[in-house]
């Protein structure tokens, strides 16, 4: 009975290596149904492996078959926690789920346990931005791009985070990488070009929408991306004549009108400004910057009750709009209402520490309800922000007189 057993035994492990051979064959020839057939026999027959439970898993959800892929996966880092890819597999695969903050978790213990994969970098970083977190995302991304330096798809998700947290110059350079790796890219360079011209650089960023549209004339997304450089660079009315040639065709384009509606006001013609600012929330309500611009159209036509009711619209459907809040404000203000006044700059100071006017108004408002403590908390932060910028041109003027004087020398 005992060698029987041993026999058995003997005849059972060369069954399993042998399907695991058939499982990398079909791997190499690209048989994924073939492949996905072998590893998940191989997880039933040897439910121990992790590595067996980590590649069905992983096949499984390249089949979208995700629902089924996440508890192998949980069943190999549970097997084997030091194992790097299973957990990277499992926080995309939770990430497919819709579950991103357990995603995320998995993609860092990947990351932590592999610190040196640039993939892992490049997934974690880009569910970070992908979720809001720019502070987070960007140092995952930079190491994604260092490692990777020839993948355009890692440039590009480091210049879209830069660009998410308003570094400008910084996304500028990461998109001009990627548009190196891949020059043909049309949304590479569109993105480029709108970097270079929130950048301060509007001519550059023209000449790159140019560009794509001498290729693919019929670009609208390119097409108002032009106008917006002509914006930028203070040409008014050739972007009129763009963004009215757009609608012409394309009519429900929000960011045409949008546009269109700044290319007015700029021109000082409120009325039409209002008519497409409006159109724009009217196709897109959530469109705070849209609210925004519109309540500075209201003000300035002289109805402060329209323009609070736009602000009050963009700061709830984008609750991190810090200049929404301070004009909310300053608007509350000179309508007399204290109290909504002082939530709304204490709103805003929350989410820019370095708005020294918004301090000061805050400070006024509180030392007339009676709050002196609070109020002079806020004059005292108002006043180092001021002595800090202060410096910061003292400082500007000296270096340059220094680089003057070196030059002359």
């Amino acid at each position: 009975m005992l060698l029987a057993s041993l026999f058995a035994g003997s005849e059972a492990q060369p069954a399993l290596a042998e399907l695991e051979a058939s499982a990398r064959q079909h791997l190499a020839s690209r048989d994924l149904a073939g492949a996905l057939a072998d590893y998940m026999e191989l997880a039933r027959r040897a439910p121990g492996r992790a590595t067996f439970q980590d590649e069905a898993g992983f096949l499984l959800a390249a089949a979208n078959r995700t629902p089924e892929a996440i508890p192998y996966l949980r069943r190999a880092v549970s097997l084997d926690p030091s194992m790097a890819q299973a957990w990277y597999h499992l926080g995309a695969a939770l990430w497919l789920e819709g579950r991103q903050g357990d995603g995320i978790e998995a993609m860092r213990k990947a990351v932590a346990l592999e610190p040196a994969n640039p993939e892992f970098h490049l997934r974690l970083g880009t569910a970070w931005s992908e979720t809001g977190h720019g502070n987070e995302a960007i140092p995952e991304l930079r190491k994604a791009a260092a490692g990777l330096p020839l993948d355009k798809a890692a440039w590009a998700s480091l210049g879209t985070a830069l660009e998410r947290a308003q570094r400008h110059a910084e996304a500028r350079d990461a998109f001009r990488r990627a548009v190196a790796l891949d020059p043909s890219d049309a949304g590479l360079r569109s993105n480029y070009g709108l970097a270079l011209v929130k950048s301060g650089n509007p001519a550059a960023g023209l000449a790159e929408f140019r560009r794509i549209l001498a290729r693919d004339p019929g670009n609208v997304n390119v097409a108002v991306n032009a106008a917006y450089a002509m914006l930028a660079a203070g040409d008014a009315h050739d972007a009129i004549g763009r963004l009215t040639a757009v609608l012409r065709d394309h009519p429900d384009t929000v960011s045409a009108h949008y546009d269109l509606g700044v290319a007015y006001k700029q021109s000082d013609d409120l009325p039409h400004a209002k008519a497409e600012l409006e159109r724009a929330v009217a196709l897109d309500p959530s469109l705070a910057e849209a609210r925004y611009t519109l309540a500075t159209v209201e003000l300035d036509a002289g109805a402060a009750g329209d323009a609070v009711s736009q602000l009050r619209a963009a700061v709830a459907a984008r609750p991190e709009y810090a200049d929404a809040w301070f004009l909310l404000g300053t608007t509350l203000q000179q309508q007399g209402d204290a109290n909504g006044a002082i939530e709304a700059l204490r709103r805003d100071v929350a989410l820019d520490a370095a708005n020294a006017g918004a301090f000061n108004t805050l400070g006024l408002l509180l030392r007339r309800k009676g709050d002196r403590a609070a109020a002079a908390d806020a004059f005292a932060k108002a006043a180092a922000l001021r002595q800090a910028e202060q410096a910061a041109k003292e400082k500007k003027l000296h270096d340059g007189a220094v680089k003057a004087r070196t030059a002359s020398e």
